[in-house]
C-alpha cells in the first residue's frame, strides 16, 4: 500500500517537474551562426586586448573589438525579452488651495 502511494507521488512529481523543464526551454532564442569570420590578425587583436586589459588600444582597435562583441551578442543563445505594451500615463493637476 505504501509503495503504491510512493510510486504515484513519484510519478506526479516527475510529470510536474518535466512540465516545468519543458516550459523553460521556450524562453531562449537559439544560437545562430556569427556573421563575422575572424582572421589570425583579428585573433591577435583580441589576445592583445586581453593581455593589456583593454587599455592602450587605438580607437580603430576598440571599434573592431566592439564589432566582434556585437556580432557575438547577436549570434549567441539568449533569453527572449518580451516587449511590454506602451501605456499612456495620465497626469492629474493638483491644485494647492
Amino acid at each position: 500500500m505504501i509503495t503504491r502511494k510512493l510510486m504515484v507521488i513519484t510519478l506526479v512529481v516527475g510529470v510536474f517537474a518535466s512540465g516545468l523543464i519543458a516550459k523553460e526551454t521556450g524562453n531562449y532564442e537559439p544560437a545562430k551562426k556569427p556573421e563575422l569570420t575572424l582572421k589570425k590578425s583579428d585573433l591577435d587583436l583580441v589576445a592583445k586586448a586581453i593581455n593589456k586589459k583593454f587599455k592602450g588600444l587605438t580607437s580603430l582597435e576598440r571599434k573592431k573589438i566592439a564589432e566582434f562583441l556585437n556580432d557575438y551578442t547577436k549570434s549567441a543563445k539568449h533569453e527572449i525579452i518580451p516587449v511590454k505594451p506602451k501605456t499612456k500615463m495620465i497626469k492629474k493637476k493638483v491644485s494647492n488651495k
